[in-house]
């Protein structure tokens, strides 16, 4: 979804016309570039959370250690924080709001709104639980 806003927002910028929405997106076509611009931040936001909560209550119900649902916390906290200070810092120094640090915002982000986080967490409970009946 967030590539074809990317898209959009470029066909609104520049006028270029080249591109065309998928039919499920078509309600982004009506808005205007800057509502789509700062739709796209609370959208990430909306995402993130979304994410960290199937990801939380994923982990608390399948891993044996409760603990462990407490970690996604953190490294949500850490995901959230890294990007943030990753966009401010390139918001202030840099004076404005693309570039590479944008770019290690977006992985971050990226990474946060994805079951990685879940996958690993999850699996590395299993091994450790394996582990630890066989001693």
């Amino acid at each position: 979804m967030f590539v074809n806003i990317n898209n959009q927002l470029f066909t609104l910028y520049y006028k270029n016309v080249d591109y065309r929405l998928p039919n499920s997106l078509l309600i982004f076509k009506s808005l205007d570039y800057t509502t789509l611009y700062y739709l796209k931040y609370f959208l990430t936001i909306f995402y993130f959370l979304l994410y960290f909560l199937t990801t939380f209550l994923a982990v608390k119900s399948i891993c044996l250690n409760k603990k462990n649902a407490y970690w996604i916390i953190y490294i949500y906290s850490l995901l959230l924080v890294l990007s943030g200070i990753s966009m401010a810092y390139n918001y202030i120094i840099n004076n404005q709001l693309g570039g590479d640090e944008y770019t290690i915002s977006r992985w971050l982000m990226g990474i946060a709104q994805s079951p990685l986080v879940a996958f690993f967490m999850i699996a590395s409970s299993k091994l450790f639980n394996k582990f630890q009946t066989k001693q």
